[in-house]
């Protein structure tokens, strides 16, 4: 052990006549431990929160998404634009969609609320989306098939099917806003179906707003004849979504429009970065407010100190030496407080994550609980900032000690 490092130790250890350099002390240990868990733990909640949406809203959407030219111009044969999809480089899967809202009724709430409505065709969609390993309860399978008495069967989001109080089995009715003659008089387009599913995506405002039928029944319903509203791709690797949009839009031509699902939630995603950033500047401050008191407690140990420094430099130690052991004494403090700070923070992610202890209002956040998500990079991060905040500190009282002049501080001794 080197004799700055022994000394320090000595320094910080030892039982001291002043009893407030030690309070101190404590408190920029504390202050250290304290900023480190608390900056850890900010990263970890903005890194689950961003990421835990990030992948609701990429499962259940497709990566990629092709319109006709104008608003609501239907796509009039579907087969031939996947087909022109499928031989664009980084494409996956494409799926048919018809899009429809609507009004969804049921015995137990004849009001009704507000659904869209999603024709697909399940072996597509499954290439496309995770729909088929979101269902909570029913088999999604029976989409493509009729239900009792030959009627069509639907897939419900589970908030929307509690909306609704209807359970896999029960009926509900589908109220389009189109008109539709009759003998009598013009009335909204509607028909029964079976519910055969609930879907389960974490996400509220799909679980609350979206229903999943077959892709010709929704065509039949709106009457598209054989026509559909979007076709959705699903690309290899989202890194080069953007070049990959490009290319698709140059093979289908003007003809098309091509949207991306980055683009489309380009506001959102930046919201959640500036407010990670923003939380970890407002949380960091305590770090620096840690480093601000490990220069408090050198300074005072400085002046408490005086007649030893001025022994040691009389018996030969080197100015650089003295500065060496101040030093020492405020790294370890930071190490001391980043290494259990470390610690704290960690096992708070955990336990905070694997008891989903935070819970939200799904009405408002679209996840009901808070996730806590670890990345090596921000602990390593936090832990580097925090030991450079600690270096840093010792600079001025380590360079002051060194100053000294043992005639000085030897003269009333």
């Amino acid at each position: 052990m080197s004799y700055e490092l022994f000394i320090a130790l000595r320094y910080l250890t030892a039982k001291r006549k002043q009893t407030f350099v030690s309070v101190i002390s404590l408190i920029s240990v504390l202050g250290v431990i304290v900023g480190v868990a608390a900056l850890i733990i900010a990263l970890a909640l903005m890194t689950g929160f961003q990421q835990d949406i990030r992948e609701k809203i990429l499962g259940a959407n497709a990566h990629l998404t092709v319109f006709g030219t104008w608003a609501g111009k239907p796509i009039p044969d579907s087969d031939a634009v996947i087909r022109k999809l499928h031989s664009v480089p980084g494409v996956v899967a494409a799926s048919p969609v018809v899009l429809l809202k609507g009004l969804l009724v049921s015995d137990l709430n004849p009001g009704g609320t507000g659904v869209v409505l999603k024709g697909v065709r399940l072996s597509d969609e499954r290439r496309v989306t995770d729909l088929a390993e979101k269902v909570a309860t029913g088999d999604l399978s029976a989409l493509s098939r009729s239900g009792k008495e030959g009627i069509p069967s639907i897939a419900l989001g589970k908030d929307l099917a509690a909306t609704l109080s209807v359970t896999p089995g029960d009926r509900v009715r589908v109220v389009l806003p189109q008109l539709q003659m009759t003998p009598f008089l013009p009335i909204p387009r509607s028909r029964p179906f079976q519910v055969v599913a609930l879907i389960d995506s974490g996400f509220y405002d799909y679980d609350s707003s979206r229903g999943y039928v077959d892709l010709r029944e929704a065509q039949s319903l709106a009457s598209l004849e054989g026509g559909v509203t979007i076709v959705e791709v699903r690309v290899r690797d989202l890194s080069h979504l953007k070049e990959v949009g490009d290319e698709v839009q140059r093979v289908l031509g003007k003809d098309y429009f091509v949207n991306d699902l980055m683009a489309m939630n380009r506001t959102f995603f930046t919201a959640l970065n500036l407010e990670k950033l923003l939380m970890s500047i407002a949380v960091g401050l305590i770090v620096v407010v840690a480093a601000l008191n490990i220069i408090t407690v050198l300074i005072l140990m400085v002046m408490e100190k005086v007649r030893d420094i001025g022994a040691l430099l009389a018996l030969g130690m080197p100015p650089a030496g003295i500065s060496r052991i101040f030093m020492v004494q405020g790294a370890v403090i930071g190490l001391f407080g980043t290494a259990v700070g470390c610690a704290l923070g960690l096992s708070l992610c955990w336990w905070l994550d694997a008891y989903q202890v935070v819970k939200l209002p799904v009405e408002v956040y679209y996840i009901p609980y808070v996730p806590f998500k670890i990345r090596a990079v921000d602990v390593a991060g936090v832990c580097l900032i925090s030991l450079a905040a600690s270096f840093l500190a010792t600079l001025y009282p380590s360079r002051q000690a060194g100053r000294l002049d043992p005639v000085e501080a030897l003269r009333y001794e």
